[in-house]
């Protein structure tokens, strides 16, 4: 078993210390887009969508930065 970024967009509250711990952490600069975790407002919704790259390295810094557990740690495959 795998562990992978578990995405929960309905906790998020679009603060993006998520993406900017991520570019700071994987590219060395606070930058809304280059980092591997990306956050965008659904207009039919109002919410917050967050997608995380397939290059994700699993650092962590976008799960320690989140005060609202909108990103965190998960297995792959969780036993049902």
């Amino acid at each position: 078993m795998g562990r992978k970024i578990i995405r929960n967009s309905e906790r998020c509250a679009g603060c993006s210390l998520c993406v900017l711990a991520c570019s700071a952490a994987n590219f060395g600069v606070f930058s809304l887009g280059k980092s591997y975790v990306f956050l965008e407002r659904d207009d039919r919704t109002q919410k917050f969508v967050l997608t995380v790259s397939e290059e994700c390295t699993l650092c962590g810094e976008c799960v320690r930065a989140c005060n609202y557990g909108a990103v965190e740690y998960g297995d792959e495959n969780p036993a049902r």
